[in-house]
């Protein structure tokens, strides 16, 4: 069904496929519908709490994650209807896997965290988690970089690479970063932007590239 299919946005996608399908659209056919984005609201928030998923291209984070189930409770509330109690249930076990697989990798050295302790408290209160049992991966996450997903997906591919150095490029509203060999040959290269919509340089890109710059441990040519 495309509104379950349809990506970011569930309830666009719905009133996209009532507009589409005209006014006539009421009872257990409007309900089916309405229950397809419910379905794609919580297939995204359980990618966000994937920890596999990081730094791949689909990966969007805990921030969104958070953001979603804002929207999906805001959602369900207008319609009157509960959370679809096991789905949401589940959700709880995934984000406590999720800050497992968080705490292992920055105690095996990883030199920036994936979600800020702010963004973690705001999944966890939305999902009635208690944080108790992760006070000390709250304090690891309060004391490391938090890189959004863009930046977690540069870093994923560059550091995939391996390589011996890296050498930067800056051109036409892009940091270009690469990874090369020891003999200087490019083995991964990622580009970020830098500029914001009205096509100035946005502080918040630049903070992004150079942190991804500075995160990446290898020396610089």
């Amino acid at each position: 069904m495309m509104v379950e299919t349809a990506g970011e946005m569930p309830e666009v996608a719905l009133a996209e496929s009532l507009h589409h399908l005209g006014h006539g659209v009421t009872g257990p056919e409007l309900d089916c519908l309405r229950a397809a984005a419910v379905r794609a609201y919580l297939k995204i928030i359980e990618r966000d709490l994937d920890p596999a998923n990081l730094g791949l291209s689909l990966f969007r984070g805990l921030e969104r994650a958070a953001d979603n189930l804002e929207r999906l409770a805001g959602f369900l509330r207008r319609l009157g209807w509960p959370p679809p109690a096991e789905r949401w249930q589940s959700l709880v076990p995934r984000l406590e896997r999720y800050l497992a697989a968080e705490q292992a990798a920055l105690e095996a050295g990883r030199p920036y965290a994936s979600a800020s302790p702010g963004q973690v408290r705001d999944v966890a209160a939305a999902l009635g988690l208690d944080l108790a049992p992760w006070a000390g991966l709250l304090q690891r996450l309060a004391q490391a970089p938090a890189l959004d997903f863009m930046a977690l997906r540069a870093m994923a591919r560059l550091q995939a690479a391996g390589g011996a150095a890296k050498r930067r490029q800056e051109a036409a509203g892009w940091l270009a970063i690469e990874v090369l060999d020891a003999q200087g040959r490019p083995r991964a290269r990622t580009e970020l932007g830098l500029l914001g919509a009205d096509e100035r340089e946005d502080p918040a890109s630049r903070a992004r590239a150079e942190q991804v710059w500075d995160l990446l441990d290898l020396p610089a040519t």
